[in-house]
């Protein structure tokens, strides 16, 4: 039974962090140059093990992998993973990304975790139910799905 239980967390795991990689992956596409490069983004990190590896509190986050990136930089897309991984999860089935009822109310929940984990929003113009956000922002979070959803299969 532990060992199930173990497995279980395992395979979760594994969703959250592939779909965090893909997710940053996506996100990495908008920086992407005609010479194939990425425009840099540099960014400092809190991360003292990261920092002692490389010997600077600097990173490109456009021009590092998921995986290689500081833990404080990983963090919004596995966030982000955990909720889309937890939404598929409790659903018996796919969900419906034709029925735009069923759209609004995943969105309501991607959308209502990303506000509690970016206070820097409250009380501006994101700070408003799914159903009221621009289409530009309805999409960003269900272009989220979308990954995930292209991953299962």
């Amino acid at each position: 039974m532990e060992n199930e239980d173990t497995s279980e967390i395992n395979v979760e795991q594994e969703k959250v962090t592939n779909l965090a990689s893909a997710l940053h992956e996506d996100w990495r596409r908008t920086r992407l140059q005609e010479d194939g490069t990425f425009e840099g983004r540099v960014k400092p990190t809190k991360d003292e093990a990261w920092i002692a590896a490389h010997g600077t509190d600097q990173v490109d986050i456009a021009n590092t992998e998921y995986i290689d990136l500081p833990e404080d930089w990983q963090a919004e897309n596995k966030a982000a993973a955990e909720v889309i991984v937890g939404i598929l999860s409790e659903s018996h089935e796919a969900p419906d990304l034709s029925d735009e009822e069923h759209i609004s109310m995943v969105g309501e929940k991607i959308h209502t975790a990303w506000l509690a984990r970016n206070e820097w929003a409250k009380g501006g113009d994101l700070d408003v139910p799914f159903k009221d956000l621009p289409a530009d922002e309805q999409a960003k979070d269900i272009n989220q799905l979308k990954i995930a959803l292209s991953l299962e299969k």
